[in-house]
């Protein structure tokens, strides 16, 4: 960490508010996609032998003879060790087997996303002096050349509002405003929240519950918890080896994914080479983002595979440019449902219940569909 002068500042940030005299440098902040990393750990996993089960919500654990077992509403699993990292439902895991210990309250944070076109106001993460409630708004790039700006923090009763509100986009817009004088907010192409679980403790909870051997509890994650993940990976893996010291290390563990290509990023002679041995390659989808038909159907058949509209995404990025899959969209469904095998009604945007075709035009016929697995 270093303390630069307003000099320094405007050399690294020319757009930055005049009034800004000085600030905190650390040198070795990066900027990654959460979720790329966080389909990559879990395709890696899968790769070396997990089974995931999605849209498995647990209704009871019990443990009898040092066995746990879960139930869902449709399976039943057993376990010597249960490790809880539900995020903002970890209390409510937890006090299934275990006396309440904790409390999380859901922190919602709110922000905008503006066009590549913005990129170059900003070079680094921005944030102003932190708060009571945490690091504040900031305004950075992302690795994919956009520029995010936000979060606030308001604490809200249900741990499913991930709703965004005008008086919390005002909020982050204002301050905002105090970073960059010349925010250009009119190239917003889309805005979001999500969910930080904050624990009534004020600290990260990882630990074994004191009351049941082999409950694990990961909890309260909050910020900086990406940052801090793969310490709190290894530390997780200090508590599994003291209740079960006979576990060995998988001498035949994969430690690579199979390679992705991001065609866009290809030279010339690489991307004539990857058409001549997948044609599919060749034909563009997403017309923001360069996005090819290969690039989608390898993220659908990887494990942990993206099995809905935003299950694409996150992992290719159609849909994540200025049109933000107005044109795309449909031909995502399409090859959704072709290579799933599945009928195109059927084809969520994100969670059960997010179906986008609901019906056919100039008829009064409804479509019947099954709920697909969120990926």
């Amino acid at each position: 960490m270093e303390l630069i002068n307003q000099e320094q500042l405007r050399n690294f940030e020319p757009q930055i508010n005049p009034a800004a005299t000085g600030a905190l440098y650390a040198k070795t902040a990066g900027i990654i996609s959460p979720w790329e990393l966080a389909i990559a750990l879990a395709e890696n996993a899968m790769d070396n032998g997990v089974k995931l089960f999605l849209n498995s919500v647990v209704q009871s654990i019990h443990k009898e003879n040092s066995v746990f077992t879960v139930k869902t509403a449709t399976s039943v699993f057993r376990s010597k060790i249960i490790i809880n990292a539900a995020g903002v439902q970890a209390a409510k895991i937890n006090d299934m087997i275990a006396r309440p210990a904790f409390k999380i309250i859901p922190r919602r944070g709110e922000y905008y996303v503006l066009d590549k076109t913005a990129s170059g106001m900003v070079h680094h993460v921005v944030f102003q002096p932190p708060g009571k409630l945490g690091k504040g708004v900031l305004i950075t790039p992302t690795v994919h050349g956009n520029v995010l700006v936000g979060p606030n923090s308001d604490s809200v009763p249900d741990d499913e509002a991930i709703e965004t509100t005008a008086a919390g986009l005002d909020y982050v817009r204002q301050k905002g405003l105090r970073s960059f004088q010349n925010i250009p907010f009119h190239k917003t192409i889309n805005i979001f929240a999500g969910l930080r679980a904050e624990p009534d403790t004020g600290d990260f909870i990882i630990a074994e519950s004191p009351d049941v051997k082999g409950f694990i509890n990961v909890a309260g994650i909050k910020s900086p918890g990406l940052s801090a993940s793969p310490a709190i990976a290894e530390l997780v893996v200090e508590l599994v080896d003291g209740i079960l010291p006979s576990l060995k290390p998988n001498t035949d563990f994969i430690a690579h994914r199979r390679k992705a290509y991001h065609f866009a990023e290809l030279s010339n002679a690489e991307k004539t080479a990857l058409i001549n041995i997948d044609p599919r390659y060749a034909r563009i989808v997403c017309r923001c983002e360069n996005i090819t038909e290969g690039e989608i159907v390898d993220a659908i058949h990887r494990n942990a595979g993206a099995t809905t509209v935003d299950g694409i995404k996150r992992r290719v990025r159609p849909g994540m440019g200025r049109c933000q899959g107005g044109f795309c969209m449909p031909r995502v469904m399409e090859i959704l449902a072709r290579e799933l095998n599945r009928d195109m009604a059927s084809i969520l945007k994100d969670r059960p219940g997010s179906q986008i075709i609901t019906g056919t035009t100039k008829t009064n016929s409804v479509v019947e569909y099954e709920e697909a697995t969120i990926a």
